[in-house]
């Protein structure tokens, strides 16, 4: 079993330590590096097979060109380097010498005994068509565990790929050129046929009755496919030095025979997952890529299960299911979301920051680790043109702003604490603050001096837009008019008769800046000036036609408009960065 991978300088792994046990998930978004550990063990696995055939001594490593490196898919090779970059030019002594970067990947794992032991790979760069792979430690040391047949033997099994419509008998080296290339589908047939030739002569065709009889292997793989899908699984078809492909076919209730092909990919996702579990011999870990992809979160549950009981091999699977991730303990759990790996404290948590936190967080979190939560869009708009008057811009940027959905506050903080919960998996240095209206004297309110949660000294928002100079300007940018203009007069004695029905006209001595008065924080600014049949901007709709809205008007305020609680709030999103 491994216990332990050390990377260096691979990927966008510069140098990290994982810590296995017998069942692992590494669960992780899109391009957290999930497929890099388990690339890494495969080109591992690939590098000790090279060694073995090589049988060289000495210190040097072996040569290795482009078309023969079967471990993983790549176009060149300078693109397993970290930032492309394989050597360094440090200065000594005035002059520039040239140092290698080496790509290491060290191994340790316990025997049969559970003695543990480790060995380790170093590749050095040449051209984009070859490498050098080196044993560390020298090849008396690799000789010394070959020998003793001490090496694990790792199997990777890449994302599910698609069958192909026939399939050659291939050897060894093309079946691992074939899967390197992540294409598992195409030697699907190659793999279920060894499992039924490790106990059939060259030259006699595989019957039913011989592998059910004589091979407790396929027998399983036969059992499962019918328990999961109600079909029998018919043993592949093909004779050494005559048959020119394998044939693998199954048997639908009405008794009709089937390619595998016409199966569905559910089907052959599970048939792929079984015939490397099987097909190989000797094989002491299995790295799974994605095997969930494709199968509906029963087959999840019942291939997770299943895979659980295997315990005569290590597991080690890279996944974003769901569904994987409840059914495991969280110990089981090695999460790669902060491109960091640790074991996971909160399933819910891991669950949110996979389903929940959009790319877009991530990506704003990881060059400025800050997230404002905010009850909807209009709070965002109004947000921003505060910013630009007060110049602030800059530090609103600094924010990603997220929308709680506008439902109670305490869903919302409900909602709120989940995704930052999530986004914390990825970026554990993340800072947030949250803005509630006030609402009512009944409703949820933060105690005073919370760095995080921050609440209007008034029912709403849209209570700072309570100013009907702001009103009058709007209308007469939106109709390109002057205040002394008879037309525009018409229109702006709508606003002047509005306040004064409403009770909410400046006090005297007061500016709209500093403004307390009680009305102004109890009055549903929302309703009267926007929502309600005859509320402000539906009056003044209805007299020209014109759409005076939220973020028209905080445009139009002036910086001894915006009140001191809204340069409070500033204020405390500065303090926190």
């Amino acid at each position: 079993m491994i216990t332990k991978l050390v990377i260096r300088n691979f990927k966008k792994i510069r140098e990290q330590t994982y810590l296995f046990t017998d069942f692992d998930l590494l669960v992780g978004q899109n391009n957290s590096g999930k497929s890099t550990v388990l690339q890494a063990l495969a080109i591992w696995q690939f590098c000790v097979d090279e060694f073995h055939r090589s049988q060289r001594k000495g210190s040097r490593g072996i040569q290795i060109v482009l078309p023969n490196f079967t471990a993983l898919p790549v176009p060149e090779f300078n693109l397993l380097w970290t930032d492309r970059t394989d050597r360094r030019y440090p200065s000594q002594k005035g002059a520039k010498k040239q140092e290698y970067i080496y790509i290491e990947i060290e191994v340790s794992w316990k025997d049969s005994v559970g003695n543990e032991t480790e060995f380790g790979v170093l590749m050095r760069y040449q051209t984009p068509q070859s490498i050098y792979a080196i044993p560390k430690g020298g090849w008396k040391r690799f000789t010394e565990l070959d020998e003793k047949s001490n090496l694990p033997r790792i199997v990777y099994v890449p994302p599910f790929s698609g069958i192909e419509p026939s399939e050659m008998w291939y050897d060894d080296g093309i079946v691992r050129k074939n899967v390197g290339k992540a294409q598992p589908g195409s030697v699907i047939r190659n793999l279920l046929f060894r499992v039924v030739d490790q106990n059939v002569a060259d030259d006699e065709i595989p019957s039913k009755k011989s592998v059910s009889n004589e091979n407790s292997e396929w027998k399983e793989i036969r059992s499962k496919i019918r328990d999961w899908f109600g079909v029998e699984l018919l043993p592949p078809q093909y004779q050494k030095r005559i048959s020119t492909e394998i044939k693998v076919a199954y048997k639908a209730e009405n008794n009709r025979e089937f390619d595998i092909i016409a199966g569905g990919s559910g089907f052959h996702q599970i048939i792929t997952l079984l015939a490397f579990i099987y097909g190989y011999s000797g094989v002491t870990t299995i790295l799974f890529d994605e095997p969930d992809a494709h199968l509906h979160v029963n087959l999840q549950r019942i291939i997770l299960n299943y895979l659980k009981t295997r315990t005569n091999v290590q597991f080690i699977i890279a996944t974003h299911a769901e569904e994987f991730i409840k059914g495991v303990d969280n110990q089981t759990i090695i999460s790669v979301l902060s491109a960091k790996p640790r074991r996971i404290d909160s399933k819910p948590a891991v669950i949110t920051a996979l389903t929940e936190i959009e790319n877009m967080v991530v990506v704003h979190a990881c060059e400025s680790p800050f997230i404002l939560y905010v009850e909807g869009e209009d709070d965002e708009r109004l947000l921003n043109s505060w910013a630009t008057i007060l110049e602030k811009t800059q530090l609103l940027k600094k924010y990603y702003i997220q929308k709680m959905g506008g439902s109670s506050k305490e869903v919302m903080r409900t909602f709120a604490d989940r995704h930052y919960s999530g986004l914390k998996q990825i970026i554990p240095e993340v800072k947030r603050v949250i803005l509630f209206d006030y609402d009512t004297d009944a409703a949820f309110h933060p105690e005073p001096g919370n760095e995080v949660l921050y609440e209007w000294n008034r029912k709403n928002i849209e209570n700072y837009l309570l100013i009907p100079d702001i009103w009058k300007t709007a209308i007469l940018e939106k109709m390109n008019l002057k205040e002394e203009d008879l037309i525009s007069q018409g229109i702006t004695s709508i606003v002047d008769s509005f306040f004064m029905e409403e009770n909410l006209t400046l006090p005297l001595k007061s500016t709209w800046k500093e403004v307390k008065a009680n009305v102004f924080c109890v009055v549903d600014g929302k309703k009267i000036l926007f929502e309600n049949e005859d509320s402000l901007f539906q009056r003044i709709k209805a007299k020209s036609d014109l759409i005076i809205n939220r973020e028209s008007l905080s445009k139009c305020m002036t910086e001894n408009e915006i009140h001191y609680d809204i340069v409070t709030f500033f204020s405390k999103l500065e303090h926190l960065i």
